[in-house]
């Protein structure tokens, strides 16, 4: 009994790798981002109530009698908001950089975005509601209202700042080990981590620092050439 010889198969032709891609984008996002963050809290430090001290709840109220004072702050919410999103964007890549660390890249990443997003509308809340609703009136029974927010608001970038330290210590693990990323990028984000951990007497600094980081990581994501897959 005779068998019919089988025709070889054809060698394959070998499979080629995941193409580049490109980090130049999301640079530019993470550079607009820690700018327009930058905008938004200068401008919220030097413009908002002062409701410490005993004479906070009037300041509070006189402060949110004023419309100019309710339409600064919600421009600004929204150009905090608009830094948030920008901020995910550049995240998705700065993590595709960190490599073995980017799970903890993007958990710090998304928590501090999502704290600073909550934050920034509960710090908010009231002046929409009293430009919008005219229902709602500036009194002082309703200022107390103000007072709890500003405290919930103050508590969101507290809280949101542990999470960037999670992200700042993964990029600071990166930089050192596989020189993915400068070393100074590294070290300045350990040094912004390590105040995180002073919470409350540290937090207004430490997101102001997590902006002007922000940009400078995007400067060295539009330098970097593009990612391997």
């Amino acid at each position: 009994m005779t068998t019919t010889p089988t025709r070889p198969a054809p060698p394959r032709a070998p499979t080629q790798g995941a193409k580049p891609r490109g980090i130049f984008w999301p640079g530019i996002a993470g550079i607009a981002s820690g700018a327009l963050m930058l905008v938004s809290l200068l401008v919220m430090y030097s413009n908002s109530p002062d409701y410490a001290g005993s004479n906070g709840l009037r300041k509070t109220v006189e402060f949110y009698r004023d419309s100019g004072n309710r339409d600064l702050t919600e421009a600004m919410t929204l150009v905090m908001l608009a830094a948030a999103l920008l901020f995910l964007f550049f995240l998705a890549a700065l993590a595709r950089v960190a490599a073995s660390r980017s799970a903890q890249v993007l958990v710090g990443g998304i928590v501090f975005t999502t704290l600073v997003m909550v934050g920034t509308i509960a710090g908010a809340i009231y002046a929409v509601s009293a430009s919008h609703t005219d229902d709602f009136l500036v009194t002082p029974q309703t200022g107390m209202v103000a007072l709890l927010l500003q405290d919930v608001a103050y508590g969101g970038f507290i809280a949101g700042m542990v999470g960037a330290a999670v992200l700042l210590f993964a990029v600071w693990r990166t930089a050192r080990t596989t020189r993915a990323l400068p070393q100074w990028l590294g070290w300045f984000g350990f040094v912004i981590a390590v105040l995180c951990l002073a919470g409350p007497f540290s937090a207004w600094l430490t997101v102001l620092l997590m902006g002007v980081w922000t940009v400078l990581a995007g400067v060295v994501l539009v330098m970097r050439p593009p990612v391997e897959v």
